[in-house]
This record gives C-alpha cells, structure tokens and sequence, in this order.
C-alpha cells in the first residue's frame, strides 16, 4: 500500500514539474513548441472519452498516472494505445490548445521514406507494430536485414520517389549505375518501337530516356 501512494505521489510531483515548466517548453530549431506525436487511435481514444463519454481532462489525466504508475491498472480494451503515452504528453495534450499533431496512417505494402543526416532508408513496409511501441519494418535492399523504424519518423514516398528507388534497384541488381548501358546490351526505343544493339560507344546522352533495357551484354547467349 505504501508503496501505490509513493508510486501516485511520483505521478502527481511529475505533472506539478511540468505545469511548472510550462514556460519552459521543449522546443524546435525555428522556436516553435516541439508538439506531441499521437497516432489516430490515440486521437480518438481522447475524443472518445472527452466528447462521447463527456470525461473532464482531469479525469482522464488523473486515470492516465494511475495506470502509468500501478501496472495492474493499465489502460485495458480500446484504450490500451495510452499505455505508450507518457504523463507528461498527455498533461500537454489535454491542457495545452495545439500541442499534438496525428502521425500519418500507414500500412504494409506502403513505401516510406526514413531520413537522419546521412542515414536514407526507403522501401516498402512489411510490418507494423503498435500494441507495443510504434514501428514499422522497412524493406531497403540497402541493408541486410528490414529497418526497424518509428512510424513518428517516416514519411511516405512520393510517386517520383518511388519510381526512381525502383530505378535504382534495376540496376543495382545488374551491379551498375543507374543508365549504365553497356556495349552489347540489347535495348528497345519507345519512340521507333524498334530493338537495338548499343554499340562502341554507348547511346547519346539526350535519347537515353526513351531506351528500356531488354537483355544486358552478360545475360546473352550468342556472345
């Protein structure tokens, strides 16, 4: 027992810390407040209890340490997706007027885009993990296993994107550049509709975008 009434009293000292520091808020490089991330389940999981159900916000903040702090008081059923949510992003979330933004639905088979400095992974989704924590698997042939990637984090690819990673990996897997034709390939012109073989040489430049490779030089069997 008493260690419950520490555990809330922990809850409680860390929603008064934050109220505290409200002029304080964790910020971005341009000095906008660094808003919390919520999935759509989340989001309306609160409209539910708030609008639906009419609950204040202090009771679903009060209910939200409680189940933060006593684990066998977890949010349970539909509102389990609160269990990833710390107090003090829901404190923010219910008292603070624009401090959340939805994380963008996805789902597998979309292609993603993840992009940190140097870092760039994009592929298709293969799995999705929320009762947990909030990932993605990301197929990148880049690495050699899929990328286990926060869904906060990703964006999805654009048309452009995605037809030029596809691009890519045609003629990766052939270990070239991308337009590296060879001398030998065999090539079709979508302008003539006719079959060339690329000579000494290779294509000029300004027609390479309407050649499609049919054969490279190492695959044929007359040479």
């Amino acid at each position: 027992m008493r260690n419950d009434a520490e555990a809330f009293r922990r809850g409680l000292d860390a929603i008064r810390k934050m109220f505290d520091t409200k002029t304080k808020e964790r910020t971005e490089g341009d000095g906008k407040m660094e808003k919390v991330k919520l999935t759509q389940e989340q989001e309306n999981c609160i409209h539910e209890l708030l609008n639906n159900q009419g609950r204040s916000p202090k009771y679903v903040l009060v209910t939200h340490i409680e189940c933060t702090f006593f684990k066998s008081d977890a949010w349970a059923e539909k509102f389990k997706c609160f269990n990833n949510l710390s107090v003090d992003d829901m404190a923010k979330v219910l008292y603070t007027p624009n401090s959340y933004e939805v994380i963008p639905q996805y789902k597998v088979g979309d292609w993603v885009i993840f992009e940190y400095k140097a870092v760039r992974v994009i592929g298709e989704i293969l799995e999705i993990e929320t009762d947990e924590f909030f990932t993605a698997k990301v197929d990148d042939p880049k690495y050699q296993v899929p990328q286990n990637i926060a869904l906060s984090k990703l964006r999805h690819a654009t048309p452009e994107e995605i037809q030029q990673e596809k691009k890519r990996r045609f003629w990766d897997k052939l270990g070239r550049e991308v337009d590296e034709w060879k001398e030998g390939d065999i090539v079709f012109n979508e302008s003539t509709k006719q079959m060339y073989q690329v000579p000494i040489g290779g294509l000029i430049a300004a027609k390479v975008v309407s050649f499609k490779l049919i054969c490279p030089v190492e695959q044929r069997l007359d040479k």
